[in-house]
């Protein structure tokens, strides 16, 4: 396994794809994982694109990126024309070398707060899917659906109705905290099917609704990747971990009925493994262990990126080699 990092984290440096891939070489990291074309400022271009793979290589880093969004609900305008950029790209990535791509279902909080009811999201996501079999089938490539906002249980219906050969999964293992799904459990469910990751990890807190999430560097919070990182290994030996840092306060309203009437697959164990995670932060913000949370939330990210990057290295490295 190699730790790198998905773009998104160095965001505010601005940095075109070749800088950001020699920035990860500088920190020691071992890859970079962009968002999609947009962000690497390439139409569909293949020679472009196997450029940077090219340019990666010579460096000894990973390279992946990703497509737009695989939900035809939340798709502006036209959804042919969606679908055959889509098509346009999974085809350049793949000349290019590219072939697990992530994408999404869930774009923030959709599946709570949406005029269309969110089994029709996941339905209709399915049927877009399966229409975009023989260009991933031709070009060897898969889909891989990120939790980003939405739980693992849904991707997993995903999974299930258009083929594990098409169809994966980007874990992010602090996402899983926005659907009160413990990580580890949560890792245990999707890891036959992980082919890409964002390595994140926050801590979770009470509040009047019911806990929140802080972002936090990988091994500073709540997700204990000394138990995940073998889970995905045992199924993906050279799975790219890459981190995804960043702040912001998200809140996970478990004290609401509507909450939890719209989480059916949450078991009661997990939910308490759960909130046995937000209890363990209490006891560390109590006793000085963490920074209180609005202090540490009014450090502007850019001041923490390095010492954030570079402690999340590490203790991931760390535990890859004590495998």
């Amino acid at each position: 396994m190699r730790v790198g990092i998905d773009s998104f984290t160095v965001r505010e440096l601005k940095l075109d794809a070749y800088q950001t891939l020699d920035y990860v070489k500088k920190l020691g990291l071992e890859g970079v994982q962009f968002g999609d074309m947009r962000e690497l400022s390439i139409e569909a271009d293949a020679g472009k694109l196997k450029d940077i793979n090219d340019y990666a290589v010579s460096q000894g880093l990973y390279v992946y990126s990703g497509v737009g969004t695989c939900n035809p609900v939340l798709v502006k305008g036209s959804l042919d024309e969606h679908r055959e950029t889509v098509i346009s790209h999974i085809k350049a990535y793949a000349q290019a070398g590219w072939h697990e791509l992530r994408s999404v279902i869930c774009f923030s909080d959709e599946n709570y707060n949406h005029p269309v009811p969110w089994k029709s999201h996941v339905s209709q996501s399915i049927d877009f899917i399966k229409t975009l079999r023989p260009v991933l089938e031709t070009y060897g490539s898969r889909i891989n659906l990120e939790n980003h906002g939405d739980n693992t249980f849904d991707l997993l219906r995903v999974i299930e109705a258009v083929g594990a050969d098409i169809c994966g999964i980007c874990l992010d293992t602090a996402n899983t905290l926005v659907n009160a799904e413990d990580p580890v459990l949560a890792a245990r469910r999707v890891a036959p099917y992980t082919n890409l990751t964002h390595t994140k990890d926050g801590i979770i807190y009470f509040n009047e609704n019911g806990v929140q999430r802080q972002g936090k560097a990988p091994g500073q919070g709540s997700v204990d990747f000394a138990q995940i990182i073998p889970i995905l290994a045992e199924y993906n030996p050279n799975l790219p971990l890459s981190i995804e840092d960043h702040k912001w306060l998200f809140e996970i309203k478990i004290f609401n009925k509507d909450w939890i009437d719209k989480n059916p697959d949450l078991t009661p164990f997990e939910l308490g493994q759960f909130v046995k995670l937000a209890w363990n932060t209490e006891k560390k913000l109590a006793n000085g262990e963490i920074p209180p949370v609005d202090e540490y939330e009014a450090i502007p990210y850019l001041d923490q990126m390095e010492e954030r990057l570079l402690f999340g290295l590490q203790h991931l490295k760390g535990i890859i080699n004590r495998q």
